[in-house]
């Protein structure tokens, strides 16, 4: 979600509430004779006030299962939960008067920080991290697409390797050892296909390990340049295609990255909220019978 003017509505509106709740707690903390407390009717008005705004901003996951529904935009429901899940905080600390508690208010607050530090991470990434894929990866992919991707471009490399060494001198290319030295090949086409099937070929596949050469610019620009002075000029166009084909899986690995990185936070985020949501029903419960 980007924070653009599109927010300034819930902005000034969260800003005003904050204003005003920190006015009535500032008049409240004077003006109460046994001081601030949590089991004083403001502060129990505070505490219920940050407990509805951490449950409106839990309802966005139900609203994102019945998308057909009208209970507003999606989009509404993003902004609300941005700036009115932000906004408890304070609540809470108005509520607690600014004291940790027990050991359940404690953990209380261990959540809400966690819920509150991923949130923040999250809307950092979510600003940042598409601009710099727009910038950076021009030929953006869907991440479900990566596996189908990374096929076509095994598939366009075999064809190039084919049409250039022809399928019998592939076929015996297969049968060699990846240790096997270039000066152990008498003909160099039969070099190179054994180079793209033991080297380029699993780089290319969808489950190519990091830690290939070819994973990094520099070792493969060296590794290419080396296997051009091995062939004739007339292989250069193939083995350009090759290298090519290395920079685009090199880009598809750097967008999995990246789109790894854009949804992880996530999986701290969801189970930390619903933590605090189950903390907070203990902590009210216990304050009303204990």
């Amino acid at each position: 979600m980007l924070v653009d003017r599109s927010h300034r509505a819930w902005a000034i509106f969260s800003l005003l509430l904050l204003i005003v709740c920190t006015l009535l707690y500032i008049v409240y903390a004077r003006s109460w004779t046994s001081g601030p407390s949590g089991r004083s009717w403001p502060g129990m008005l505070f505490g219920v006030a940050g407990a509805l705004l951490m449950v409106f901003a839990g309802f966005l996951s139900v609203r994102k299962k019945f998308v057909r529904a009208r209970l507003g935009s999606l989009s509404w429901w993003l902004k609300g939960h941005l700036w009115l899940g932000a906004l408890s905080v304070p609540m809470i600390l108005f509520h607690s008067a600014f004291r940790w508690g027990g050991w359940l208010e404690i953990m209380l607050w261990l959540t809400l920080t966690v819920v509150v530090a991923s949130g923040l991470f999250g809307l950092a990434l979510q600003n940042i991290l598409p601009r710099t894929m727009k910038a950076q990866l021009p030929d953006e992919v869907i991440p479900d697409q990566f596996a189908e991707v990374c096929r076509r471009l095994v598939l366009s490399a075999d064809e190039k390797v084919v049409a250039e060494c022809s399928p019998a001198i592939v076929e015996a290319a297969t049968t060699r050892s990846a240790d096997t030295p270039a000066s152990a090949y008498a003909n160099p086409l039969e070099w190179l296909a054994s180079f793209h099937i033991h080297t380029v070929r699993p780089y290319l596949g969808p489950d190519s390990s990091n830690d290939s050469a070819l994973a990094k610019p520099e070792q493969a620009q060296l590794m290419f340049d080396r296997v051009r002075t091995l062939l004739p000029y007339t292989c250069y166009a193939t083995v350009d295609w090759l290298e090519q084909s290395c920079g685009d899986r090199r880009q598809l690995a750097q967008q999995q990255r990246m789109f790894r990185l854009l949804h992880g936070w996530l999986k701290i985020h969801v189970p930390c909220s619903v933590a605090l949501l189950i903390f907070t029903v203990i902590h009210i419960v216990t304050a009303m019978y204990f």
